[in-house]
């Protein structure tokens, strides 16, 4: 038992030390972030635009040890989660999440081989795509919040005179990131010499947004064929203020079943918890009983399974 204690400790040890990496990398990413904001507020007007983005394919270094084949693909999947996260933290989690799971289903549980290595890879590969998902829906709702005040700067510049590559240059200086920094690295691509409609388009599929890409499409039609770009790009702003108010009423709404549904996923770990502080002997059995493995095993595998089914119809009601 005591045995069994210590290699969970050790467990918890080193999933706070994967999280611990991935929270730094965070941090780092913000500082450069703001290192980058104000490097572009105090500098000349014709290098504003930041280097790096135009001569590497990520900020996260640890991309050029994967094959080239594979750079882009990984790169447009830490590019929709606005780099919040790092290979090196998503490689540390899914360590961290096989070995806790190697030794909370082998050395504490006792269950098979077969079945601990198939629950250490199933952790290994679910908990960062479950961060990528988590970073993602973030780095979207921030977006979506800023996306129509830099729409708003936009069509205030057109309509003072500037044109429209101009304005999205001042709305990548004045708009706080995410916003800004896509529209920065868009006037980066067009100083290379791509077009202005190629670059907002690979904007388009880094970020992956259809409201992003109902604003591609408005600039490369007012391009083509002219019309009144900023009556456009004004009725797009006011249709995402009113998406943004209904989706901030439908999470008050849910409020109730949110908080329903996180009292119901820690019910069972308090109550358990309880149980061994009033009699520390009630759960023996499970531990001296082969069996008991596989029916703690399979407890904590249906929680896990039913927390993930909670999170995913809540997400998909308050998208």
């Amino acid at each position: 038992m005591a045995i069994g204690l210590a290699l969970a400790m050790f467990a918890l040890v080193v999933a706070g030390i994967a999280l611990f990496i991935v929270g730094r990398s965070r941090t780092d990413l913000r500082r450069e972030a703001v290192g980058a904001r104000l490097h572009a507020l105090t500098a000349p007007t014709q290098s504003i635009v930041l280097k790096p983005e135009l001569d590497e394919v990520s900020p996260d270094r640890w991309l050029r040890l994967l094959p080239a084949k594979w750079q882009p693909r990984i790169d447009l999947i830490l590019g929709k989660t606005g780099y919040q996260v790092s290979l090196r933290g998503l490689l540390m989690l899914a360590v961290a999440g096989a070995l806790t799971a190697v030794v909370v289903f082998s050395y504490f549980l006792g269950m098979s081989a077969i079945v601990v290595s198939a629950i250490a890879a199933a952790a290994a590969i679910g908990l960062p795509f479950q961060a990528l998902a988590m970073m993602k829906a973030r780095h979207t709702t921030k977006f979506l919040q800023r996306f129509p005040d830099a729409i708003d700067l936009i069509v205030r510049a057109v309509r003072a005179g500037l044109p429209v590559q101009a304005s999205m240059e001042v709305a990548g200086v004045e708009t706080p990131d995410p916003v800004g920094g896509e529209f920065r690295r868009v006037i980066a691509d067009t100083r290379i010499g791509i077009t202005v409609e190629e670059a907002l388009g690979r904007a388009g599929k880094r970020i992956g947004l259809v409201e992003f890409n109902f604003f591609v499409a408005s600039i490369q039609l007012q391009r083509e064929s002219g019309g009144n770009l900023t009556e456009t790009l004004a009725t797009l702003s006011s249709v995402l203020r009113r998406r943004d108010e209904i989706r901030a009423k439908t999470r008050a709404l849910t409020a109730e079943a949110r908080t329903s549904a996180m009292v119901l996923a820690a019910m069972p770990f308090v109550t358990a918890g309880a149980i061994v502080l009033i009699s520390p002997h009630y759960f023996a059995p499970l531990f001296k009983d082969p069996r008991g493995g596989y029916i703690l095993g399979t407890a904590l595998l249906s929680i896990c399974f039913a927390i993930f089914a909670m999170r995913t119809m809540l997400r998909k009601i308050t998208a």
